[in-house]
């Protein structure tokens, strides 16, 4: 069983997924979903007496899933994702940058304060969930370059460090 928490706005989210037979259970808070594989990516998902049939395809890393009335785009996180790191383009390790484009809710570090690795520098809002970016290795805070409310991207780095 995997366990995943997510932040939205000041709650937080408990959910799991496990294997179940051919398929998944999905626990979202109090809610429980049985995902099953029907056909070439097309899946059953039902709660309680309620069903419905959602599509799903890969295409490049990218996973497109069609609800009926909801069409949703998701990849994978990386490791390097899971730490604030946006793409490959951004696995400059003295550079930090948001993983998707949003608002700085929270600025966690000043300039010249020493962090670890994978410690928590920002948190950026983005679709209404917050998003922790951490620091990709140890070093030295040398930049701050926005503040609580600035809204950003993922193209330009949010802190800079001094790696030892």
């Amino acid at each position: 069983m995997n366990k995943y928490q997510f932040i939205c706005g000041s709650g937080k989210l408990d959910t799991s997924v496990e294997k179940s037979g051919q398929g998944w259970r999905v626990t979202i808070g109090e809610s429980v979903y049985e995902i099953d594989p029907i056909h070439n990516g097309l899946f059953a998902i039902a709660n309680g007496e309620r069903r419905l049939f959602a599509a799903g395809v890969k295409h490049k890393g990218i996973y497109y899933i069609d609800l009926g009335r909801v069409q949703l785009e998701l990849t994978e996180a990386s490791d390097a994702a899971s730490i604030g790191v946006a793409d490959e383009q951004h696995k400059v390790k003295d550079k930090v940058f948001a993983p998707m484009p949003g608002r700085v809710v929270k600025v966690l570090v000043s300039v010249c304060d020493e962090v670890k690795e994978r410690q928590q520098l920002i948190i950026v809002e983005a679709m209404k969930m917050e998003n922790p970016v951490s620091a990709p290795a140890a070093g030295k805070v040398k930049a701050i370059h926005f503040a609580q409310g600035d809204q950003v991207d993922t193209e330009s780095p949010l802190v800079e460090l001094e790696l030892p």
